[in-house]
């Protein structure tokens, strides 16, 4: 096979990485969002997602391994929130063999427990990728909160 032909077939297969990364970082909005209707369901999703030593910090203290990562999202969540909506901007994924990082705006408006109004949260979500046997997991969380 000539170079061209090599070059082309690894341009297809990183952009279906890339395409499979944004799916799945939007699984995982939606995810956490579903966190406040059925926390239980949510968990199950998650542990679909993450890598089973998970490394994540969301701006408090650092978590490690996938247990962990989804008590402290679906237990936050759930005691402190009653509606989630994330809106995720700006991907810019970089797929090197079987690991990747992407970076992405974010946008989180919120309904916090007995309040009667709308926040809004902004900041930015730093991940890292692993392939594994069973397809790319998340392996790496980091929210940076703007403003």
């Amino acid at each position: 096979m000539n170079e061209q032909a090599i070059s082309g077939e690894q341009g297809i297969t990183r952009v279906n990485d890339i395409l499979h990364l944004q799916a799945m970082k939007a699984t995982y909005c939606e995810t956490v969002d579903a966190c406040t209707q059925d926390g239980g369901k949510a968990a199950a999703r998650l542990a679909e997602l993450f890598t089973e030593d998970v490394h994540a910090d969301y701006g408090m203290s650092p978590l490690n391994g996938r247990k962990a990562v989804i008590e402290f999202l679906v237990g936050t969540i759930v005691a402190t929130n009653e509606s989630l909506w994330h809106s995720i901007h700006s991907p810019r994924i970089d797929v090197t063999g079987d690991t990747a990082t992407g970076h992405w705006t974010l946008m989180v408006r919120m309904k916090r427990k007995q309040s009667t109004v709308f926040d809004t949260l902004y900041g930015r979500y730093l991940d890292e990728f692993r392939r594994t046997q069973r397809g790319w997991r998340i392996s790496s969380v980091r929210f940076i909160q703007e403003g």
